[in-house]
């Protein structure tokens, strides 16, 4: 049976993974300059930039992501792990359910940093929107690592 990119999958893997670590240092940056800026620190230009690269690099990972779905779906998950490691698939499916989380907070925190650039009380709210946006990347990262260190496409 031919699975859809199933010969790229390596390459798939790579730029999944590099764009991840794009995502994740991305939105770290960003969280990084929501706090500074909601302590009271001109990080306007900074709010900015990070405002279209951590979700650019989020939404480039994603689809990266369910590109490959297919082919760890079938050769990884259903052909290995689901009969020797039931565990690891829980875990996968917990990191799916944390990167889709990533996205949808991180996204909203570039959108509502813009408006709170002009509007102080706002601030914090955005920080702590980026900061879990943050954290549910770099736990979705090591997971993905972990997954992958077992048994990779």
């Amino acid at each position: 049976m031919t699975v859809l990119f199933e010969g790229a999958a390596r390459t798939l893997l790579l730029l999944h993974a590099v764009l991840g670590f794009t995502a994740v240092f991305a939105g770290t940056h960003h969280a990084a300059h929501a706090v500074l800026s909601a302590l009271g620190r001109q990080q306007a230009r900074a709010l900015q930039r990070f405002a279209w690269i951590a979700p650019l690099a989020v939404v480039a990972q994603a689809l990266c992501g369910l590109a490959i779905y297919p082919v760890y779906r079938v050769r990884v998950r259903a052909a290995d792990l689901e009969r020797s490691a039931p565990a690891v698939v829980q875990l996968f499916d917990f990191k799916e359910h944390l990167s889709a989380l990533a996205l949808v907070l991180v996204i909203a925190a570039a959108l509502s940093g813009r408006e709170s650039v002009e509007s102080p009380p706002a601030r914090w709210p955005v920080a702590a929107l980026s900061c879990t946006g943050a954290a549910f990347l770099w736990t979705a990262a090591i997971i993905g690592l972990y997954v992958t260190a077992r048994h990779p496409v």
